[in-house]
């Protein structure tokens, strides 16, 4: 589970609390309304502020729409990540912003989305255990 505080001068949340060793979510965050590709099913975005060349242009190494849950405050998402042979690895984000959005908690789900009918039941098993 990472932590992050808003940084309201850069307009980006950065780490508070990682646990040791965890090199999956960027340092810095950046949260934002969907402008454009209406392939994107969410109204906000998550962000990483790296980016990385490619063909035509250049991609946001860590992205991820964020689609609101039945719990105030709580957003599900995932991070397309590419592993052997090219194989594409949807890796599920489920964060919770504090009332005032000034913090919020991030937990990274490596190789594991679940399908839109087991999305509820996930979140609220997640926040169930205490995990979010």
């Amino acid at each position: 589970m990472v932590t992050f505080a808003l940084d309201a001068d850069k307009g980006r949340y950065t780490v508070e609390t990682c646990e040791p060793g965890f090199t999956r979510v960027p340092r810095e965050l950046i949260v934002e309304d969907r402008r454009f590709n209406d392939d994107i099913n969410a109204n906000l975005i998550l962000r990483g502020t790296e980016t990385e060349k490619k063909t035509g242009g250049r991609s946001v190494k860590f992205f991820t729409g964020l689609l609101p849950t039945t719990q105030t405050g709580v957003f599900l998402g995932n991070v397309l990540t590419f592993g052997r042979n090219g194989e594409r690895i949807r890796n599920g984000v489920l964060l919770r912003f504090s009332t005032d959005a000034g913090r919020m908690t991030l937990r990274y789900f490596p190789a594991y989305y679940p399908y839109p009918d087991g999305r509820a039941a996930f979140v609220s098993a997640v926040l169930d255990r205490g995990l979010l």
